[in-house]
């Protein structure tokens, strides 16, 4: 069960470790949850079952990857954690799927790569409310 108390878990999946990397620095400067940066989606899926999906917040996923895709990753997180936001993320406009379908797979928001900063940081205050990450 989920305590007022407990720290939210936030998770970066991306395959391209320099915009994963720079994503979970982001996250973990700007904001009081527990990041934790995953490589691919059936790495994320180890990760985020071995603590109590309750305190899963947030995937921030990219769409794109090698063995899992992220709308695949969605769908399986919205299975297990459906109070969990999906932050959809892509570099590529090709075959991208309406929002209406998009959220039928269980994501959240869709954020165009490249990014910033404050992209990044604005789509997670809208996801998760603006007490969740810090301006400065």
């Amino acid at each position: 069960m989920k305590t007022a108390t407990a720290t939210p878990r936030w998770f970066v999946v991306d395959d391209e470790s320099m915009i994963r990397n720079l994503a979970e620095l982001i996250l973990r400067r700007f904001s009081d949850a527990d990041v934790h940066a995953c490589a691919d989606a059936r790495e994320a899926l180890d990760c985020m079952s071995t603590a109590p999906t309750g305190d899963l917040e947030l995937v921030v996923t990219d769409l794109n990857m090698p063995g899992m895709s992220g709308l695949e990753l969605a769908r399986r997180v919205r299975a297990f954690a459906p109070r969990a936001k999906v932050l959809l993320t892509t570099g590529s406009a090709i075959d991208l799927p309406d929002e209406r379908t998009l959220r039928a797979q269980g994501v959240d928001l869709l954020l165009p790569k490249p990014f910033g900063v404050g992209e990044l940081l604005a789509a997670v205050r809208r996801l998760c409310g603006p007490e969740r990450c810090r301006l400065n």
